[in-house]
């Protein structure tokens, strides 16, 4: 017989107890938590329509087709009461019926129930209006309940939750017994949502479900601005049509196949458009971009808009001393200066108009300066220009060509006379290699420096082959020995 190794056996054990752990784990979470069941069936409805606005939704008669379970107990049961429950838009339950006690107990395999209220004397009822807000198919479910609390905790419902659904399909404050088109939802944003008079105004609409087709029409009350299909679950118009004033957009979905979505409409957005709150003018009346770069002596309109009406401001600049004229705002609140010069002295960097009081302007901030920036000062330096200095063309000197001058001769035919072995004298005047003749002495030292290298390096190669072969010759004939190598 084999023996474990006591290492092994030990780890056999280990590992077979792990296991029935996990056993244990599973059976205990089996039984512990409830099973949650889905629909167990299909109710049937009648009649088949009827209104969201009615106060009480349901009052024909529904059928389900199974029995609800026993309570165990003689006073306590699941059998004697039915709740009729919404599943809204956002996937929660809402209880529109409660308290069916007709044909109780339900108990047998079918049961066709009255929702009449004098059927059903405790019944506690609200219309559909107040959990449905949209259009498409949404779910009912009929539940058995405790005979004791008709609104069950979650989980003190009966064993299981066996519950039976139907389908509804609403359009505007219509529904019928079935699963119809999907709802869909419909959101607008326009950017930006403040604009200027012929500035380019983006619509953009988004439809959920992403994969509903259809198109999107924009809309100002009963004023078509335009249209666009839907992509993606997006549909985007462009317009610059949109004049002074305030305006609600809405966008309104239609889908291609009315069978499978649901029309909708986006709550309204609105957009502003008005003139800007400041502007400054050059002195041919063009509006400058927003923060301009102004040059000294340059002269503006400026005009700032949304301000108190009939209020006197004076005006400053930044970093500067100048004193500027001041501007009272009309009726409407604009207030206008016609002319404004930068000053000579205006420091180099950013800068502002600055006025006061402050102009409250719009509800998002107050405006107390009007921005621009002033470039750097002209250098008046002539040097910056290269081509201004006439010894930049080394070809307008007439020094630079040696054969030009006359006394090349002269010095050559002095110098090659002072003695014949002398720097200048060893090659003459008339032999074209002295100093004046036109080569640098600084040739004749680089000639000698590389004879030197050239002799030089024949010499140490000379000088080393010839130690090799004396070093040979003495170890073959026993002139050189060496001791063995140190151990």
């Amino acid at each position: 017989m084999r023996v474990l190794h006591p290492f092994r056996r030990a780890a056999a054990v280990v590992a077979a107890c792990a296991v029935l752990a996990l056993g244990v784990v599973a059976l205990v979470a089996s039984q512990s938590q409830p099973a949650r069941a889905a629909s167990v069936g299909e109710f049937t409805l009648t009649p088949g329509s009827g209104k969201l606005t009615d106060p009480q939704p349901f009052s024909g008669s529904l059928e389900i087709p199974g029995k609800c379970p026993d309570g165990g107990e003689p006073d306590f049961n699941w059998n004697s009461v039915l709740t009729m429950i919404v599943v809204k838009a956002d996937g929660t339950e809402a209880r529109v019926q409660e308290g069916i006690t007709n044909q109780a107990p339900y108990t047998e395999a079918t049961s066709t129930v009255s929702l009449a209220a004098a059927d059903n004397p405790d019944v506690v009822f609200q219309s559909l209006s107040s959990v449905i807000t949209g259009n498409g198919t949404y779910e009912l479910r009929v539940r058995c309940v405790d005979n004791f609390s008709w609104s069950p905790a979650p989980d003190a419902v009966a064993p299981g939750d066996p519950y039976w659904s139907q389908k509804i399909t609403v359009t505007g404050d219509d529904w019928v017994v079935g699963e119809g088109a999907k709802a869909t939802n419909a959101a607008l944003i326009a950017s930006p949502p403040n604009a200027e008079p012929d500035q380019e105004v983006t619509l953009t609409a988004t439809i959920t479900p992403a994969e509903a087709a259809g198109t999107v029409t924009f809309l100002e009350g009963e004023t078509t601005l335009g249209e666009a299909p839907v992509a993606d679950g997006k549909a985007e118009f462009k317009t610059t049509t949109l004049p002074l004033g305030v305006h609600d957009v809405v966008a309104r979905f239609t889908p291609t196949d009315a069978t499978k979505f649901v029309p909708s409409e986006s709550e309204p957005f609105t957009v502003r458009v008005r003139l800007a709150q400041f502007e400054m003018l050059d002195d041919s009346g063009k509006r400058l971009p927003g923060t301009p770069e102004l040059q000294r002596g340059q002269t503006v309109k400026l005009i700032i808009r949304r301000c108190e009406p009939n209020t006197a401001f004076t005006l400053a600049m930044d970093r500067n001393d100048g004193t500027f004229p001041g501007a009272t705002s009309d009726a409407d609140g604009t207030a206008t200066w016609p002319e404004l010069t930068v000053p000579d002295d205006a420091v180099e960097g950013i800068s502002a108009w600055k006025i006061s009081p402050v102009c409250p302007g719009d509800a998002e901030s107050n405006l107390d300066a009007v921005p621009f920036t002033v470039p750097a000062p002209p250098s008046e330096s002539p040097s910056g220009d290269p081509s201004d200095d006439p010894s930049g063309d080394p070809s307008d000197d007439p020094s630079g060509d040696p054969s030009d001058d006359p006394s090349g001769d002269t010095s050559g035919t002095t110098s090659g006379s002072t003695g014949g072995d002398s720097t200048t004298g060893g090659d003459s005047a008339s032999g074209g290699t002295s100093t004046s003749g036109g080569a640098s002495p600084s040739g004749g030292l680089a000639s000698t420096g590389s004879r030197i290298a050239l002799f030089s390096g024949i010499g140490a190669v000379v000088l080393t082959g010839a130690g090799i072969a004396f070093v040979r010759y003495g170890r073959r004939n026993g002139l050189l020995t060496f001791g063995e190598p140190r151990s």
